[in-house]
Formats: C-alpha cells, structure tokens, sequence
C-alpha cells in the first residue's frame, strides 16, 4: 500500500487498494495486532491519538500534529499532540486518489533511517483506519448525518470499521449511502446489507486465543476486500461478523455477491498453530426496500443470519418480511 520513497523533510504516503503495505520493521503478527488496533478507533482525533502513542514509543517522536479539510461539509480537522521541536517531517497521506490531509511529526534529534522507516511503516498502517474515520466524520459533519447508514453504523455501540481497502467513495455512491436510511431506490435499486458471520468463531477463540482468531478475522476482511467492486464498504460488527454495504444493488445481485463471498472465505486456508483451518461462513442479507431506516436494515440482516445459522453452517438466506 505504501510505494516507498527516500525520506525528505516533505514526503508524500500514498495508498492503494491493490497490494498490502510493504513494511520494513514489522512482521506479519505485529502488524495485525497494529492494525487492528488502529482499526478500532473510528474517530479521527481518537485514532491520531494511538498513532501519536506508537510514534512516541518506537520512533521517539517529540509531537505530531495533523490538518485536513473538507470544504464541500465545512469540515476542519486540525489536531496537536506532544510537542513541536526543531526537528520536523511533514506526509502528504493519501488513500487511492483521495487526499486525507497533512500529519507533520517532531522530533528532539535528527532521526535515524531505521526510526524514519518504522514511523513511515506506522503511517502506512494508518492510512485505511484514517480513510474510514475522514469518512465518518464527513458523514457526521452533513445536516442528515444522524440519518447516514454508516453514521448508523458507527453509532451502535461496540462497531468497528475494518480496512476497506476498496473505500473512495465518489459523490454517486455517497448518495447512495444515504438514500439506504431513507429507502430511496434509483434505477429500480436500493443498497443492500450482506452480514457476514464466521462459522465457529467461538471455538477458534477457546482453543486457539483471542489474538489468533483476531487474526483470522482480519484475514478473512481482506481476503473479502480483495475480491469485491470497488464501491463496497465493510465493516466489523463484533467479534465474528463482517457487514458489506453494496450501493446500489438488487437483492438477486446481492445474493450473487454473498456466493463469491463464500468461495473466497472457503478458498483461505490459515496455517498456525500448526492448525490447517478451513473456514466457512453463514450470511444474511437485507436492503432498504425492505425497510424505513438505516437499522431495520441491519436488523433484518441479523435475522437472516440467525435462519442461515440455524440452517447449518455454510449458508445464506435473504430476508423475508412474509
């Protein structure tokens, strides 16, 4: 995700959904741990807050500091932690073609190179969450935020948005979004809701641990992310399931969507502790004509999950209000 570059006072970390970043200083286990932390925070000053955290601690940065505006919602996001010393690096962060705004980090002493890297490694984690929380914050910044179906999402408590390597919405598929709340259909089309639930969750976790089937999770996310359109957004909503919002999109198109969603989770296998997993899900899945706000849509996919579940393992069921 991140095309490496030699380090300058002004430097630019781009991001694209089309390989993983390439870090220098973290192997694989730490930068799920990392990234599932930094995935957590699903606003922007809380996320930047984390980041400041492992700067300071791995990179021994002095204070960071961050600017970004959105002038179409009179967005301005300008945030300063620690403090500013003589020493400085200003990124440029970008995700796919979107601009996310400008992080400048201090530092007491001129840095090492292994100490820019894994700072520049840190920042390239960051990018997706970044994305993610801009956009919610884009979202919560508009008069009929507290309509939005993300704000919906974001707003439920214990929810999670995963990293969406797939996100950059264009103006048309923000309005999308929106209309799902409302049960707008364009084109004879209302978004649909797939909710994604892990068979055998439980059991990984106690036979395996907590991080292990974080983890598979977080597996599982991208090996979704990789394989949807580009307008998809996912999101994870406790511990086993994953939400993927398709704008736009007939209930026969959704059911399509959620039988590739099956194969891809099929076709990963996990090695570690010296387990060969093969996994498998159950999906439910709803959309907004089948409903009058933004939660009976996820409501109505929870109960489609639930039939799908109770069907065995493996399965997918649509929603039916008969």
């Amino acid at each position: 995700m991140k095309d490496h570059a030699d380090h300058t006072s002004t430097a630019s970390i781009p991001g694209t959904a089309a390989s993983a970043p390439q870090l220098l200083h973290f192997d694989d286990a730490t930068a799920l741990r990392l990234s599932h932390a930094f995935n957590e925070k699903t606003q922007v000053e809380d996320l930047l807050r984390l980041l400041f955290t492992q700067l300071r601690a791995l990179c021994r940065a002095s204070g960071m500091s961050y600017r970004h505006t959105e002038g179409a919602v009179n967005l301005d996001l300008d945030f300063k932690f620690g403090q500013q010393q003589r020493h400085q690096a200003e990124y440029n962060l970008h995700y796919r073609d979107q601009a996310l705004g400008t992080l400048t980090l201090y530092y007491a002493r001129a840095q090492h190179e292994q100490e820019i890297e894994t700072g520049e490694d840190l920042l390239s984690l960051t990018l997706v969450p970044l994305r993610n929380a801009v956009t919610i914050a884009v979202y919560q910044a508009q008069p009929q935020a507290d309509a939005d179906f993300a704000g919906a999402f974001a707003g439920q408590g214990n929810v999670h948005r995963l990293p969406v390597s797939q996100a950059g919405l264009s103006s048309e598929e923000e309005i999308a979004l929106a209309e799902v709340a409302a049960g707008g259909t364009r084109e004879q089309k209302a978004d649909a809701l797939i909710l994604v639930g892990l068979d055998g969750y439980t059991d990984m976790q106690q036979q395996h641990g907590e991080e292990w089937a974080h983890i598979i999770m977080t597996s599982v996310h991208q090996q979704i992310n990789d394989g949807l359109r580009s307008a998809d957004g996912v999101y994870h909503i406790g511990d086993d399931q994953i939400a993927v919002l398709l704008p736009r999109t007939t209930l026969s198109q959704a059911q399509q969507v959620a039988e590739k969603i099956r194969v891809l989770v099929a076709s990963l296998h996990l090695l570690g502790n010296e387990v060969d997993n093969q996994l498998t899900a159950s999906m439910g899945i709803s959309n907004a004509q089948q409903a009058e706000t933004a939660e009976q849509v996820m409501v109505n996919a929870r109960a489609a999950l639930a039939e799908a579940r109770g069907s065995g393992a493996n399965q997918i069921k649509v929603f039916s209000s008969g």
